[in-house]
């Protein structure tokens, strides 16, 4: 991932510099959180204490909205938050690293200060709706797939049981435990009866990821409540 490489590599260089020494001093002022630490290198090993990582993360997502250096330095605090949702919520998509920090740089600058909660918490989890709703975006045609109607031949039980069910996979989808091009195979392939060799022939790939893909998004499925 070229943008974690470079993020990391202008890391090493910003951590313990002038500029960011002064801002650490600025911002203790302010956030006893931050007091005694000496550069942003002590920032980021505080965020790893759990008696320390809430009150830090809040000072310096109060700082944002006014400080650069504050929503870089909470930024790559909450990295490898990110990229384990670019392994989950994005791992059909080969540029989900790069959207997901860049809506988390967006989100940092506009958090909401006086939000209850994790701050860590509350921006991956924003960061990740926001991910998905884009996804819809660029995908309608995809996302067409996901809310078709479920088949309506059988009976009026059989109709509203699988209705049911559609609106249920949606949630999960909704929730991250799959992604929308998985939950739209296991639609067409499980519900709507189509061939899993054609559906893998409509994306590139071939039947067996294809099939590997949805067999991994149906164990994530099987912890999730679906209908009674």
């Amino acid at each position: 991932m070229d943008i974690v490489k470079k993020l990391d590599s202008e890391w090493r260089r910003l951590a313990r510099s002038p500029e960011a020494r002064r801002s650490l001093i600025k911002w203790s002022r302010n956030h006893p959180a931050l007091a005694g630490m000496v550069d942003l290198a002590d920032v980021l090993k505080a965020r790893r204490d759990p008696a320390l990582a809430d009150g830090v993360l809040r000072a310096l997502a109060e700082e944002a909205g006014r400080d650069l250096m504050a929503t870089r330095t909470l930024l790559q605090a909450l990295l490898p938050g990110l990229l384990r949702l670019a392994g989950t919520t994005g791992n059909d998509d080969p540029l989900a690293a790069d959207e997901l920090i860049a809506l988390a740089w967006e989100r940092i600058r506009t958090y909401p200060v006086g939000r209850d909660g994790s701050v860590a918490a509350n921006v991956l989890l924003d960061v990740r709706k926001a991910y998905r709703r884009h996804r819809r975006i660029e995908a309608p045609g995809e996302w067409a797939e996901l809310v078709a109607d479920p088949p309506a031949d059988g009976s009026p039980e059989e109709v509203a049981v699988n209705r049911a069910l559609m609106e249920a996979l949606r949630s999960a989808e909704d929730e991250g435990v799959v992604s929308h091009r998985a939950l739209a195979t296991i639609i067409r392939t499980r519900l709507h009866g189509e061939r899993l060799a054609d559906v893998a022939d409509e994306h590139g790939v071939t039947e067996r990821a294809l099939g590997q893909q949805r067999w991994r998004a149906e164990c994530r499925l099987r912890s999730f409540p679906l209908v009674g």
